[in-house]
């Protein structure tokens, strides 16, 4: 047999070429391996990112709504204040009003009873007859009293009632800011005979018996 010489380097040749392929493919695929670890760890760390925004946002979110909430309470709890003051300052005028009316009503002198005329009686009659005088004089009966009369009043009107569902405002004054302060009850919203204060009045006349609306849209009834 006979070998012929240019067929072993050919396939050395061809060898070394397919582990040069080899090891490219190798250090692309580790290059591309290691493109997506990064990628996947930018994405995670954009994830964690957001997370934490959206964290802090939630937390300004709820510090920024305890804040209205506390603003609200303190607003409210100074209103009750001002209301129970004004009442209070009411409440005291009208008892020194009522003081200086009644001592005025003690300093006034005591009318004297008038005094009583005595009762005339009316002396006997003396008959004359036989003795040259005339008849006898008999007093005449006084008249029977006139009969009472009595008026008939008219009957009361009708005292308005709250419409179904519409809260009713008792004892209620307005307010210089154009909102009413009252007793409430009919309310699901407030216990019976709790003080509030309402929004500015937007429609309705303001007076007993009639249902006033309020900017927000609530309607109470004046008691």
């Amino acid at each position: 047999y006979f070998l012929s010489g240019g067929d072993a380097p050919a396939k050395a040749s061809n060898n070394a070429k397919a582990a040069a392929d080899a090891r490219a493919k190798a250090r692309q695929e580790a290059a591309e391996a290691k493109k997506a670890a990064q990628e996947e760890a930018r994405k995670a760390a954009e994830a964690r990112k957001q997370a934490q925004l959206e964290a802090a946002q939630a937390k300004k979110a709820a510090q920024e709504e305890k804040r209205q909430a506390a603003l609200a309470e303190k607003q409210r709890i100074a209103e009750e204040k001002k209301q129970a003051q004004l009442e209070a300052k009411k409440k005291a005028e009208e008892a020194k009003a009522a003081r200086a009316a009644k001592a005025k009503q003690a300093s006034k002198p005591k009318a004297e009873a008038a005094p009583v005329a005595p009762v005339k009686s009316r002396s006997p009659t003396i008959s004359l007859f036989g003795l040259g005088g005339g008849d006898d004089k008999v007093a005449p009966a006084p008249a029977p009293p006139a009969p009472k009369v009595t008026k008939k009043q008219p009957p009361a009107p009708a005292k308005k009632q709250a419409p179904r569902g519409v809260p009713t405002l008792s004892g209620w004054k307005l307010n210089g800011d154009g909102s009413i302060s009252g007793s409430i009850s009919g309310s699901p919203s407030f216990r019976d005979g709790e003080r509030i204060t309402t929004s500015q009045i937007a429609n309705g006349r303001i007076e007993s018996g009639s249902v006033v609306k309020t900017g927000s849209g609530s309607q109470y009834f004046l008691g």
